[in-house]
């Protein structure tokens, strides 16, 4: 099989000098190539890139853990970017052994965003571009970590899904989020990136805030008055893809985060009797607005 495919590269690889063709084996990666603008280079890509909305018109060749061996190489891509961590090994390899280029990517931490968008603009011939995506990326993340800043974080719990109830452990870059605007996990002392929990457990560490990903999810918590976060009215719904795809994307995320987390301190705050003749909003934070600096 593998013999066969060589063959088919040989035949159609694209000339010496011609014009960079990328495939891209997750939606991060898709979303980051049109990030640093080699978006009209990207030829091939997996199931759910949806962002931007070109990525969706970029054709598929699998998804992100079973590739299409024949369409890729139909696609003759001069750089395929694998997601490391999560594209198969087995895969990357039977592509290197076809003698495809392949370059692993996946940032884990929110400043490995910055440094990702830097390499990618490098391997796609758009580096200033990329840098200056980076600069703006840096300097929003640093704000948000200013006006954020507290001594005693609050507890948050993030649902990944209800039935069964999964939340994200230390690692997963959703905590390093949360630890920005000032709260820490509830479960961030477990090493895992995502697993799941009882309701008890969860009822037991009581979080201030707690993140969901759906309206209906906030009705289920709100049956539970003795949470803090409830009594608070902190139970607030932040979609998915916001902070679950490591892009630039997910400062949108990251600020409505901030917002939930900064408005749960001042009804806290209140209720303590701390706050005296209706003083204004804390952190600069009022309604969730997106300010006009963030990516779309």
């Amino acid at each position: 099989m593998l013999n066969a495919l060589f063959l088919m590269v040989c035949m159609i690889a694209p000339p010496a000098g011609s014009a960079t063709r990328i495939i891209t084996l997750s939606p991060a990666l898709a979303e980051m190539v049109f990030d640093v603008g080699a978006g009209r280079d990207l030829v091939g890509t997996v199931r759910f890139s949806r962002h931007p909305a070109r990525a969706r018109e970029v054709p598929r060749v699998g998804d992100a853990f079973s590739l299409d061996l024949s369409r890729i190489l139909f696609l003759r891509p001069t750089l395929i970017l694998a997601w490391k961590g999560g594209t198969p090994p087995a895969a990357i390899a039977a592509l290197r052994r076809l003698h495809l280029t392949v370059v692993s990517l996946g940032a884990t931490r929110l400043r490995g965003i910055a440094r990702e968008l830097v390499t990618i603009g490098q391997l796609t011939g758009h580096a200033v571009q990329a840098e200056r995506a980076e600069q703006a990326f840096r300097m929003t993340l640093a704000r948000m970590r200013q006006v954020s800043r507290e001594p005693v974080p609050l507890r948050v719990f993030y649902e990944i899904a209800r039935s069964p109830l999964y939340t994200i452990g230390r690692p997963q870059i959703i905590s390093r989020a949360i630890r920005v605007c000032g709260g820490t996990g509830i479960f961030a002392g477990i090493d895992e990136m995502a697993f799941p929990v009882s309701l008890a457990a969860v009822l037991k560490r009581n979080p201030q805030v707690i993140i969901v990903g759906r309206a209906r999810s906030v009705r289920f918590w709100e049956r539970f008055r003795e949470l803090s976060a409830v009594r608070a009215g902190a139970v607030d719904v932040i979609r998915p893809g916001l902070l679950a795809q490591a892009t630039p994307r997910m400062l949108r995320g990251i600020e409505m985060l901030c917002q939930d987390l900064a408005r749960a301190r001042i009804s806290r705050a209140i209720r303590q009797g701390a706050l005296r003749g209706g003083g204004g909003a804390s952190h600069g934070y009022g309604p969730r607005v997106l300010p006009p600096h963030l990516p779309p």
